[in-house]
């Protein structure tokens, strides 16, 4: 069986633990997230920490789907996710 990549690990996070749009309902808004893919990564890649990655996921939340200001509290589980998913060992 092949390995999941570290793109495919970052996609069932993004769907399974983020999903602000509910695009895991539909298969065939499967890649709804996929272009935070490569940010995520490079951003990861270059070190950011836990509350930077929260950051990204709540300006994208803001910007691109339209969310009332809201609490960006319950990113940072997705934060740690996303980082481990990576492939990096959250410093928090």
């Amino acid at each position: 069986m092949p390995q999941e990549s570290t793109k495919d690990r970052i996609r069932q996070v993004l769907l399974q633990d983020w999903d602000p749009s509910n695009a895991a309902r539909f298969e065939s808004a499967r890649g709804e997230y996929d272009s935070y893919i490569d940010p995520l990564l490079e951003l990861i890649g270059q070190g950011a920490d836990e509350e930077r990655v929260v950051r990204f996921l709540h300006e994208r939340e803001l910007e691109s789907m339209c969310f009332p200001p809201a609490g960006s509290s319950h990113l940072h589980r997705v934060a740690r996710r996303l980082i481990k998913a990576a492939g990096v060992k959250s410093q928090s």
